[in-house]
This record gives C-alpha cells, sequence and structure tokens, in this order.
C-alpha cells in the first residue's frame, strides 16, 4: 500500500510538471495546398510567429517538393509570365525555401537558413514568388545576399 501510494504521488507530480509546461501551438495548415501555405507563412513570418513560419514551409515541402524538383528539371530558363503559373509547385516550394531561411535567420539558427537560401538558390532556381503589387520576383535572386551576409556573419561569430 505505502508503495502505491508513493507511486501515485510520483505520477501527479510529474503529471503537474509536464502540465505546466507551454503546449506547442497546433497549426491549421487549411486545405494543405501549396499556395496555401505559402501563404501562411509569410502571414506567420509577418506577425513574428517565426517557428510557425517553418512549420508552414516545411509541410509545403513535404508535400510538393517533389512534384517542384520535377517541375525545376523540366525547364531550362525562369517561366514567362504567360506560363509561370504553370509551375505552381515549384513557385510555391521555392518560396517557401525562402521564407523558411528568413524565418531561421530571425530564430538565429544561422547555419540551417543557409541552407534553406542554399536549396532555392542551387536546386530551385527557376522558382518565381507572386508579389501583391503585380509582379513576380525570383527567391534565388534574393537569397544570394542573404547567404553572403550570414555567412560573413557566421565568420565572425566566434
Amino acid at each position: 500500500m505505502k508503495h502505491t501510494l508513493a507511486l501515485l504521488t510520483l505520477v501527479g507530480v510529474v503529471s503537474v510538471a509536464v502540465a505546466d509546461e507551454p503546449a506547442e501551438e497546433v497549426l491549421d495548415y487549411g486545405d494543405h495546398a501549396s499556395v496555401t501555405l505559402q501563404v501562411k507563412a509569410w502571414e506567420a513570418l509577418g506577425e513574428g510567429k517565426y517557428a510557425s513560419a517553418v512549420k508552414f514551409t516545411e509541410k509545403c515541402a513535404e508535400l510538393y517538393e517533389e512534384e517542384a524538383r520535377k517541375m525545376q528539371a523540366s525547364l531550362s530558363a525562369k517561366p514567362s509570365s504567360d506560363v509561370v503559373n504553370e509551375y505552381w509547385a515549384l513557385n510555391d516550394v521555392g518560396t517557401c525555401y525562402f521564407i523558411r531561411g528568413e524565418a531561421l535567420t530571425k530564430l538565429r539558427r544561422e547555419a540551417e537558413a543557409i541552407a534553406a537560401f542554399k536549396v532555392v538558390r542551387d536546386e530551385l532556381y527557376y522558382s518565381q514568388a507572386w508579389d501583391p503589387k503585380g509582379w513576380h520576383w525570383a527567391p534565388a535572386d534574393a537569397a544570394y545576399p542573404k547567404i553572403e551576409m550570414l555567412e560573413a556573419k557566421m565568420k565572425t561569430d566566434f
């Protein structure tokens, strides 16, 4: 009986300790479409919810990176504006890698940020992101200075 009481007391203490830990935010991935995940990642980044931004980008890559890489392999140049949207997976996954790099930079996870920026720069370089102001831009082009800045910072941080 004493052992049972001691065990129940221990379980109660452990349960209270676990309950006091902050619960991980449950994310709403919406319809799981690549564009939805990309938009949610941008929103999370803009709201300073960097860990959530990373998770949205990870989900996008998990679901659509294979298709994005097929689209990348089928191209020999950036798609023109009249067909760019046909490369939806490439565009959304490439943009998500850029967003991931931005969020990881804010989280001070520089090595991981560099790796994310390098995926878009070196592997998904034909991806294009839509700017709500009315034009497409290349995440790969925007990744170059980010990589240089982070690599220089890492060399000076010791």
